[in-house]
């Protein structure tokens, strides 16, 4: 029997060992989570218990502003209205999206069609359904806020484009998809880009894009159970941190915004493109390629019908032609084989040929565009007067690879290095290139074309105006640039430009060039001169028109008789004034309906150079003024230390 109690005895005593150790164990277990919960995961926790009344708003930094090489503003900002939505705070989305469709009279597929864009986002992350919303809509949503949780709207700043800001030059904005911002947020994560920014396309707005987006600040918020504001921090006296948005740096371009306006005054109705430079140091003063687009529209969303038109239409107007486009140069290519012919010898001042108006090799007849001819002429007369035969001639004489040598010597036939847009390198054809392309040798008849810029020969309206602006300044050959400076939000400079020679010229001796400068003055200053409609009183100007068909009419020349796409181009390039000149132009009109480039191109380029000169005129005398009156008030102060100076002395 003792036996017995005493197993029993042993076996609850067993029983209350194991029962103590599970409960110790259990209330360890409890104590260690508590410990795990509130101290070593407790910022934790309490981050994530701060998120269920505490949403973050992000601040957009503003884009850097676009000025022009006298300080005035090219391109700004301004306050924009977005329409947001947070999915966190939305328990009825359908609901939501009909009232604001109702509200915004839009179709409700819109709103699902930003959602999809943002499948796998965080829900706590706002998507912007709308962008740029006007003042009536605003009120609108702001009236119905009470029927609409998770909806907000949200002030931005965005690009403020006005008329005068060339779109191919400056770009444009657009909301950047999924997979740059993956890509970019990989490169730089210090400064990560969220879905719904807007990054720069095309243009400086492209090629500028880490300094100009500047970085995003963020600031804090109390909400209810909706996501909607309640009661501010301060008037609970909590603090909370907050960062401010960042503005990105600014630019400082060599472009002048009223030579810009000038430029798109003087070309308006015309397509293709004018590119102004300064010769001494490759500065791009103004720059045009047309037709252009609306920019806003690129901002807010382009339509898809919209979008058709732009990429249907065969002037291409999403295409910079200013470095992109490659056009046939005419005879605007004729001073590069006068000066082929001057440095080989094969011509000099004083040789002349005879123009009947045509020119026979072999069995091939190449007209001239004056069909009666122009008789005997020499260099000065036939570059006055656009004389073919005098080229065909010349070019004939000195071959395909002899002018190729040149051309691409002065930079024609290979691109230019310009950091603003695509950029083709045009062509300049060789012997060899003939037979590597299309695996032909170079014929005899192929060189009378490319000696009047016609045939194979490709340039760009960029190399246009570099190439006169290397005959003006003596054969150095400056690579165009668009960016003086680059400045951040507190005025230091973080970039600023030197001019970049590419090379100079060593192969053409000066007297060459100053008799090139001499020859192409003549055709604009001569009454006679084919450019004379580019001649511009106070000053002298220098310059070549060219006239490039499109296709081969034969006999038929009436170019009223065609269709608008076979009509022929119309070229000028000039520069002023002849001596140490400043400014080079180049001016391409496409299918141009008024004629040729002495007609068309010339008075654009005359209207240009005017406004160059007329707009320098107005900076000097300005300047003057200001010295004046700084002068003037020197005097009385000078004055009166002078006397206070002498009583002192007595």
């Amino acid at each position: 029997m003792t036996r017995i109690h005493k197993q029993e005895s042993l076996l609850i005593e067993s029983r209350f060992m194991w029962a103590s150790i599970l409960i110790l164990g259990v209330i360890s277990g409890l104590l260690f989570r508590l410990w795990y919960v509130q101290i070593y995961r407790g910022e934790y926790y309490k981050d994530i218990s701060e998120r269920n009344r505490v949403r973050r708003i992000e601040i957009p930094a503003p884009r850097g502003i676009i000025y022009d090489r006298n300080g005035e503003v090219m391109l700004g900002n301004s306050p924009f209205f977005d329409l947001v939505f947070i999915p966190q705070y939305v328990s009825d989305r359908d609901t939501t999206f009909k009232i604001l469709a109702r509200l915004l009279h839009v179709p409700t597929s819109r709103f699902e069609t930003r959602l999809e864009m943002a499948q796998g986002q965080p829900k706590f992350l706002p998507i912007t359904l709308k962008r740029n919303m006007s003042q009536h809509e605003v009120s609108i949503i702001e009236a119905n806020k009470i029927f609409l949780p998770g909806i907000e709207v949200r002030v931005a700043p965005r690009r403020d484009y006005g008329p005068d800001v060339p779109p191919h030059v400056i770009g444009y904005l657009r909301e950047i998809d999924p997979k740059a911002m993956e890509d970019l947020n990989n490169a730089t994560p210090d400064n990560p880009y969220l879905l719904g920014d807007l990054i720069g396309k095309q243009g400086l707005e492209a090629r500028w894009e880490k300094y100009l987006r500047g970085r995003r600040g963020y600031r804090l918020i109390q909400v209810d159970a909706f996501g909607r504001q309640t009661q501010s921090f301060e008037e609970n006296g909590w603090q909370y941190p907050s960062v401010a948005a960042i503005p990105g740096s600014d630019l400082e371009l060599t472009m002048d915004k009223e030579l810009q306006k000038a430029a798109r005054d003087a070309f308006a109705g015309k397509n293709g493109a004018v590119v102004v430079l300064n010769p001494q140091n490759g500065e791009i003063l103004a720059a045009l390629s047309e037709p252009g687009f609306d920019p806003r529209a690129m901002q807010t969303g382009v339509s898809s019908e919209d979008w058709r038109r732009l990429t249907e239409n065969p002037f291409k107007p999403l295409l910079d032609k200013t470095t992109g486009g490659e056009f046939p140069p005419g005879s605007v290519y004729k001073p590069v084989v006068a000066i082929a012919a001057l440095e080989e010898r094969v011509v000099d001042v004083n040789k002349t040929y005879h123009c009947p108006g045509h020119f026979t090799l072999g069995n091939r007849r190449f007209y001239c565009h004056e069909r009666r001819g122009h008789g005997t002429v020499n260099l000065n007369l036939a570059m006055m007067k656009s004389c073919d035969v005098y080229f065909y001639q010349v070019g004939v004489e000195l071959g395909v690879d002899r002018i190729a040598r040149y051309a691409k010597a002065l930079g024609l036939g290979q691109a230019l290095g310009i950091k603003l847009n695509m950029e083709r390198p045009g062509l300049i054809p060789t012997s060899a290139w003939k037979m590597l392309v299309h695996r032909f040798p170079w014929a005899a008849g192929d060189t009378p074309n490319i000696s009047i810029g016609q045939g194979y020969d490709l340039i760009t309206p960029v190399q246009m105006a570099n190439l006169y602006a290397s005959i003006a300044n003596g054969g150095k050959v400056w690579r165009p640039y668009a960016v003086n400076r680059v400045t951040n939000h507190v005025g230091e400079t973080v970039y600023e430009h030197q001019p970049e020679l590419i090379r100079k010229v060593t192969e053409i001796k000066p007297e060459t060039f100053q008799v090139l400068r001499n020859v192409l003055m003549s055709v604009v200053m001569d009454p006679k001169g084919t450019g004379k409609n580019a001649n511009v009183p106070g000053t002298t100007v220098a310059g070549k028109t060219g006239s490039v068909q499109v296709v081969s009419l034969k006999k038929n020349r009436n170019q009223a008789d065609v269709s608008m796409n076979w009509k022929e181009h119309a070229m000028f390039a000039a520069f002023s004034p002849v001596e140490n000149a400043e400014i080079a132009v180049a001016i391409v009109s496409q299918n141009d309906t008024v004629g040729g480039g002495g007609r068309s191109a010339a008075p654009v380029a005359g209207k240009i150079i005017e406004a160059y000169w007329r707009l320098k005129n107005e900076k000097a005398a300005l300047a003057a003024a200001h010295k004046d009156i700084s002068q003037g008030e020197k005097k009385p102060a000078a004055e009166a230390h002078r006397h206070e100076k002498q009583e002192k002395t007595f």
